[in-house]
């Protein structure tokens, strides 16, 4: 267990919040991180916030440098289990008929959790997640719990849509459990907040979540901004953390049915694959026309040289951060239904292709066609300022939060600025 005060100190009149998060904010590059990062640096811009996180051994020391200074206090439960304990555990309680989200059950942390919440009074506390609301929490402070995606609908798609046996298996067999812990978990939050349209309303739909809004995965427009040219001829970008199945399936999808009809066509046409933790068989790829980079520590050099950028998701749920990104930079984007869901297509600044024919020919036509490329790049990084810009998606959450819970902001608050400031 590591506990760190910072000297920050209180803002007189602004609302405390503790934010309990499943995934340290930093680094903040890969998977669910990105959103904690940019919701906390927006918590900040408004409350007096004191986070409590799951991390590794080396994050307190990383968020230390990054918030220390204008967080009131955080504290980690440090978590360092290898991976095949991480695998052992989820099977035993797949089997047992339980949810299998561990950070709810890491014994630090809800040791932590009773110690903070019992020693401190805050007017409301936020949740990266609403799995984690099965934490010892008080009752008679709001709870908000923030979400990544429905996690039960996503276990529904894979198991249908998974390769393996095994996978569809443990879908099939983990869905139950994880559908009645998280409609049990939304149900007990005052506030539940949805990725998009979309998942509000399967969590609607589905688990009958009364009081809910939206607040979308954003993009930093001041980190990911275009910087001209047009990329390197038949260059192919997709980005991701590897370890998340659904991005493993989608980039197996794409080698096996896709990639080599755009070889036909394109034969000097190569594909980058970077994000942390790619799978043994993914590494077993690697040519000259597929580059498996693993882990980057800045992705827009990759987004800089890429022609087009894919998104041939089967798989998932919320909105991928990596659609944005590529459109803040200006790269087109070709990407499945399902990949786009949540984020604006209506305006076609993304090209749709479900199949593996129309795919490949989406991704040949941009990779031949400069004017039209630029023509959807330069309509993406509209969109993105207009709807996907984090600053504005952090005032849209404290107008939410003031009207539906009852938090008041700093006497003044900082416009246009985000963690980085």
């Amino acid at each position: 267990m590591t506990t760190t005060t910072a000297s920050a100190r209180a803002s007189c009149g602004a609302s405390r919040v503790l934010y309990i998060s499943s995934a340290s904010p930093v680094p903040s590059k890969i998977g669910p991180s990105r959103r904690h990062y940019h919701i906390l640096g927006q918590l900040l811009r408004f409350y007096d916030v004191q986070l409590l996180s799951i991390g590794r051994q080396t994050d307190p020391e990383l968020f230390e440098k990054q918030f220390g200074n204008k967080v009131v206090k955080f504290d980690y439960a440090v978590s360092e289990s290898p991976t095949a304990i991480k695998y052992i555990r989820k099977s035993w309680l797949t089997l047992t008929g339980r949810c299998d989200f561990l950070p709810a059950r890491n014994r630090t942390l809800r040791t932590l959790c009773k110690r903070v919440t019992a020693s401190q009074r805050f007017d409301a506390i936020i949740l990266s997640t609403s799995l984690l609301n099965r934490l010892p929490l008080p009752r008679d402070v709001p709870i908000v719990a923030d979400t990544h995606n429905v996690e039960s609908d996503v276990l529904a798609r894979t198991s249908m849509l998974a390769e393996t046996f095994g996978r569809r298996m443990y879908a099939r067999f983990q869905r139950p459990s994880t559908f009645k812990e998280e409609r049990r978990c939304t149900l007990k939050a005052a506030l539940l907040l949805a990725t998009s349209e979309h998942d509000k309303t399967t969590f609607q739909r589905l688990m009958n979540v009364p009081n809910i809004a939206v607040i979308p995965n954003g993009v930093d427009l001041r980190e990911f901004r275009p910087i001209g040219g047009i990329g390197e001829p038949g260059e192919i970008l997709f980005t991701g953390l590897m370890s998340y199945y659904p991005n493993q399936q989608a980039i197996r999808w794409f080698l096996e049915e896709v990639f080599p009809k755009v070889q036909l066509a394109i034969p000097a046409a190569r594909l980058i694959v970077a994000g942390a933790a790619p799978p043994q068989w993914l590494l077993g790829r690697r040519s000259p026309a597929v580059v498996v980079s693993g882990a980057v520590p800045d992705m827009r050099p990759y987004f800089h040289r890429a022609r087009v950028v894919i998104a041939p998701l089967k798989i998932g749920g919320g909105t991928r951060v990596k659609i944005l990104e590529a459109q803040a930079m200006e790269r087109p984007v070709v990407s499945t239904s399902l990949g786009a869901e949540g984020l604006n297509t209506r305006s076609s600044a993304i090209v749709l292709a479900d199949d593996a024919d129309c795919f490949a020919a989406q991704v040949i036509r941009l990779l031949c066609d400069d004017t039209l490329a630029l023509q959807l790049a330069v309509k993406g990084r509209q969109i993105v300022e207009r709807e996907y810009d984090w600053d504005h998606i952090g005032e849209r959450l404290e107008a939410i939060l003031s009207e539906r819970i009852g938090l008041k902001p700093k006497l003044s608050v900082p416009r246009g600025q985000g963690p980085e400031d």
